[in-house]
């Protein structure tokens, strides 16, 4: 979707954020992943902040704001291997401002 996403003229930027009871699962998870991984810490307690859960989206604008979140398994299929899904997180990306 990155590749797409550039190939068309549009700035967009990936990341994953590991949770920090999940250190040994990262190295999977860097072998999938063609963007950054952040490792959480008990100390940042991010995944804490935003009250995330595994595979869920959070879709910023340029602008910083939050401008979708997409829980796994919420209302929009966000499972990236289905191409509906694949279409509604990259809407989704399209919509931030």
């Amino acid at each position: 979707m990155s590749k797409e996403f550039k190939a068309v003229g549009h700035d967009v930027a990936f990341l994953a954020v590991n949770k920090d009871d999940a250190v040994a699962q990262q190295n999977k998870l860097i072998e999938v992943c063609a963007y950054p991984l952040f490792q959480d810490t008990a100390e940042a307690g991010v995944w804490g902040r935003y009250l995330g859960k595994k595979d869920d989206i959070y879709v910023y604008g340029s602008d910083g704001t939050l401008s979708a979140y997409l829980p796994f398994g919420g209302p929009v299929n966000t499972v990236l291997s289905d191409p509906a899904g694949y279409v509604a997180v990259k809407n989704a990306i399209l919509s931030a401002k």
